[in-house]
């Protein structure tokens, strides 16, 4: 069974009068058909207001996110502040701690310099530099509710390379939000590909992504999947990451709609000028 955090267990309780909750019969509603499937059984699934993620014990980082984007959620997020906070729901995520203040083993560092709001990251036995970072739901997407520094967590952080999370992954960020200004509410799923069977790094080597994916859905089966290579340039399209959905699934090694049957039923690219 996998681990659910702690507020969303006793919120569960609640709601049953302490009585037992079957875990297996467990909807988020962040997830459309169902949680991504196939992760580890020691994945923590951490559940916040405005996303699901699946952190994974071995890299500390998530396997995959699921989150709703609404056209009121929508807002304009480039004067929000951009700094990585511990998830405190989160017992397996990757911490922040001050360069200097403790072991560089299994933390994440974040230095104050100067007037930098972000600088050098240390994870397990390799640097990221700030601008390899980002956030796999994007601030746009939420900066019009009041829970968007929730993105500022660190469970959300992914060892993005600059130039895709800035060029094609970027676009179609504003691609999605786009059509949920002129369709309704659309829900994605993220991640990163480690090795294009589904299988992790071995423990102790690098566990910086190979590859992202994004998965975009409505409520009718509509579906567009892009698998994104972590050393695109930053002129790429995403239209040209466009591809099935069974082989984004297979390279993350996820049943991503789980309690679907036959999707997709149609596709979502063109709608996303693809």
């Amino acid at each position: 069974m996998q681990q659910i955090s702690l507020t969303v267990l006793l919120s569960l309780l609640l709601v049953s009068g302490g009585a037992p909750v079957a875990m297996e019969n467990l909807t988020i509603a962040h997830c459309l058909q169902g949680c991504p499937t196939g992760t580890a059984a020691s994945n923590e699934i951490v559940v916040r207001h405005l996303y699901a993620v699946s952190i994974n014990q071995q890299t500390r980082m998530a396997d995959w996110v699921s989150y709703r984007i609404l056209p009121q959620s929508i807002g304009v997020a480039s004067l929000l502040p951009r700094r990585w906070n511990n998830d405190q729901l989160a017992q397996n995520s990757v911490r922040v701690e001050e360069l200097g203040t403790g072991a560089a083993t299994d933390t994440l560092q974040q230095p104050v310099l100067g007037n930098q709001p972000e600088s050098v990251y240390r994870i397990t036995e390799f640097t990221v530099q700030a601008g390899d970072q980002g956030r796999l739901v994007p601030m746009t997407s939420f900066a019009g509710t009041g829970y968007w520094n929730d993105l500022n967590l660190v469970s959300v952080m992914s060892l993005m390379r600059s130039d895709l999370r800035l060029g094609a992954w970027s676009r179609l960020d504003q691609a999605v939000n786009a059509l949920v200004r002129s369709d309704g509410e659309l829900f994605v799923i993220a991640g990163p590909v480690y090795q294009f069977d589904g299988t992790l790094p071995e423990a102790g080597s690098s566990s910086t992504p190979t590859a992202f994916f994004k998965v975009v859905a409505n409520q009718a089966g509509a579906v567009a999947a892009f698998l994104f290579d972590q050393d695109l340039p930053i002129h790429a399209s995403f239209c040209a990451q466009h591809t099935e959905l069974d082989t984004v699934a297979e390279a993350a090694g996820l049943a991503l709609f789980p309690a679907a049957t036959e999707w997709p039923l149609s596709g979502l690219g063109d709608r996303l000028g693809c």
